[in-house]
C-alpha cells in the first residue's frame, strides 16, 4: 500500500514539475490535465473489476489529456503494470478505463460493451454523466470536482470505492 501511495505521489509531482515550465495562463490548463491524468490513475486504483488482469487506459478522439497521459505507462497498480493506449478504432474490450474526448461517441453500442466488458467510462465533456457515462470532470468554482452516475458504473458490474463516491456528486 505505501509502494502504491509512493508511485502516486511520484506521479503527481512528476505532473506537477512539468507545469512549472509553462507560462501562468498555461499552467492552469496544464494543471487541470495533469490532474485529470493523476485521477484517472487514481479510478485504476480505487475501482474493482470482476476480472481484471491488467490496468489498460484507453483515449477515445483527439483530447489534450493525450500529451499527459503517457507518465502513466508502466507505473503499478497491485502488480499490475499500466498501459495506456491511443489506438484507432479504439477496441473497448481491451480496455478497463475510456476516456471520452467527444459526447457523440457515446453511443448505445459502447455503452453496452461497456457493461459487457466492465469498461470505467470517464470524460470532462458536459453532460456526460447525465447521457450514462460513469464518471465525469466538471469545473466548478475554478475547481475539478467529479460527477459519477452509480447506475452506470453498477450496469458495468464495476465497484468504486468508497474514497471517490466521497468525493463525488452521485447520480442514481
Amino acid at each position: 500500500m505505501f509502494r502504491v501511495f509512493l508511485q502516486t505521489l511520484l506521479v503527481c509531482y512528476w505532473l506537477c514539475a512539468v507545469s512549472v515550465c509553462h507560462a501562468e495562463d498555461d499552467q492552469t490548463v496544464n494543471r487541470e490535465y495533469q490532474l485529470k491524468t493523476a485521477y484517472l490513475f487514481h479510478f485504476a486504483e480505487l475501482a474493482e473489476w470482476p476480472e481484471a488482469t491488467h490496468v489498460v487506459i484507453c483515449l477515445q478522439g483527439n483530447h489534450p489529456i493525450r500529451s499527459y497521459l503517457p507518465v502513466l505507462n508502466g507505473q503499478h497498480i497491485n502488480n499490475k503494470a499500466v498501459l495506456v493506449k491511443f489506438d484507432i478504432p479504439i477496441a473497448i474490450a481491451e480496455c478497463q478505463i475510456l476516456f471520452f474526448s467527444d459526447l457523440d461517441a457515446l453511443s448505445n453500442t459502447v455503452l453496452e460493451q461497456a457493461q459487457k466488458f466492465h469498461v470505467l467510462l470517464v470524460s470532462d465533456v458536459e453532460n456526460f454523466a447525465q447521457t450514462g457515462g460513469m464518471i465525469q470532470f466538471t469545473l466548478r468554482d475554478n475547481k475539478l470536482k467529479l460527477v459519477v452516475n452509480l447506475s452506470a458504473v453498477k450496469l458495468a458490474g464495476l465497484k468504486l470505492s468508497s474514497k471517490l463516491l466521497r468525493m463525488a456528486e452521485i447520480l442514481e
